[in-house]
């Protein structure tokens, strides 16, 4: 009777203990919680030029100016935890850098990560920034759509003008965005309307296949995974209900993980428009939603 005690209050420990023990694994979330933690996904693009849209040089002392301004709205959020585009791998040399610009003996780089992430944190006070990318992509040709249609005439025809379709509205939004403040280009790259849009551009992608190869489908069901494994990795981070995490990310991911981070059930999900909006424009008006961009496989955006 003895032993069964023994083994009854093990049993019993180990299930209320291990929940707080593997917290930094499973994360502090509770769908069925009545206060969740929040999360807001803050779409944005590649500030050092980067990717598949060139902009304006944001180190100039206008951009810089507009980014004061931006990082002030986005001070409004008040967010608890900063998390960034920055594969796991290269936290610690993050942190470092994130620790010499707050002591004042490290400049800003041109990426989004710096400009955006960093200084936001510093002014908040923050002790750190953290890193939830994955992207790893498999090796097995099963994957590779453009190769596949590289092999099938009328795969690849069909390839070239979702990619032509691609190529002309990055050219348009490119031009529209550079005439923006950097204020106003995240209002309109975060349009819900806009952000849908952006997803269903990959659902083209996955109609590259034929017979039983579906490179397309694998392509896109690779996608969806990788935002899920971002999403486990932001819950990782989630330590406590009281949790206001903010997530910067290349704008192609805004529509699925806000999505992802919504359905999940385990935060409140916010828009950033609630904090970006709220200035009438030079010109009294609303800009005009404009189309994503997306550039073959390895989109960034």
């Amino acid at each position: 009777m003895k032993s069964r005690e023994v083994i009854f209050s093990f049993v019993f420990c180990f299930l209320i203990l291990s929940p707080l023990t593997g917290k930094s694994q499973v994360g502090n979330v509770d769908g069925a919680a009545k206060i969740k933690p929040t999360v807001l996904v803050l779409g944005t693009y590649r500030m050092n030029g980067r990717g598949s849209a060139r902009f304006d040089d944001v180190s100039t002392p206008e951009r810089q100016k507009e980014l004061d301004l931006f990082v002030e709205k986005l001070k409004k959020f008040k967010p608890t935890k900063i998390a960034v585009e920055i594969d796991s791998s290269s936290e610690a040399e993050i942190q470092r850098l994130y620790k010499r610009y707050s002591e004042g003996s490290y400049r800003l780089s041109r990426n989004e990560t710096n400009q955006i992430g960093f200084r936001l944190a510093k002014e908040l006070g923050h002790e750190k920034i953290y890193c939830v990318d994955w992207r790893e992509f498999p090796s097995d040709p099963a994957y590779n759509f453009e190769g596949l249609a590289a092999r099938d005439s009328e795969l690849d025809s069909f390839l070239k003008v979702v990619y032509g379709n691609l190529r002309r509205e990055v050219d348009a939004e490119r031009e529209k965005l550079l005439n923006l403040s950097i204020l106003d280009q995240h209002i309109l790259l975060n349009q819900p309307r806009r952000m849908k849009r952006e997803q269903q551009m990959y659902f083209d992608l996955m109609r590259i296949g034929r017979g039983s190869e579906y490179a397309g489908a694998n392509y896109l069901s690779w996608w969806y995974g990788r935002n899920m494994k971002i999403l486990v990795n932001i819950i990782r981070i989630t330590d406590s209900p009281q949790d206001r995490i903010l997530v910067i990310y290349g704008f192609g991911h805004a529509q699925i993980l806000t999505q992802l981070a919504r359905e999940s059930g385990f935060y409140n999900v916010e828009s950033p428009l609630k904090y970006l909006q709220g200035r009438k424009r030079k010109n009294g008006k609303k800009p005009a939603p404009v189309f994503p961009v997306v550039n073959g496989r390895n989109k960034d955006s």
